[in-house]
């Protein structure tokens, strides 16, 4: 038994497919990013030297088996609610409340989710 076996199935092939549009288009964004500036690419994405150098490394057929997958492979960082409520708040104020935004955002690593032990 493999661990997709345990999976929820997507019902709605619509959903399937948005949800393969959305991890095609972030892997060529994270690969855009990536090749404008590194450094602030990988700050942007969360993403840690090792990983940043092999998304960048995927060859365009290599992209879209991985984007192919019935599970989003990006990672959403506003899992906590008082941080979430804290930054839809615009009670800094422009430039300044985009700059406090960024600086919780930068403390937040992506998830990281791992194989099960079969």
């Amino acid at each position: 038994m493999s661990s997709s076996d345990n999976l929820p199935t997507c019902e709605s092939s619509s959903a399937l497919k948005d949800i393969q549009e959305v991890n095609l288009t972030y892997l060529m964004l994270a690969q855009r990013l990536l090749r404008e500036n590194f450094a602030a690419g990988m700050f942007r994405l969360g993403f840690c030297e090792d990983v940043a150098t092999t998304i960048l490394q995927l060859s365009p057929a290599q992209i879209v088996k991985l984007a192919s997958s019935g599970l989003l492979i990006c990672g959403f960082r506003l899992d906590d609610y008082g941080l979430l409520s804290a930054l839809s708040q615009d009670v800094l104020g422009g430039a300044l409340q985009q700059a406090h935004s960024t600086i919780l955002l930068s403390q937040r690593a992506p998830e990281i989710i791992s194989e099960p032990a079969v």
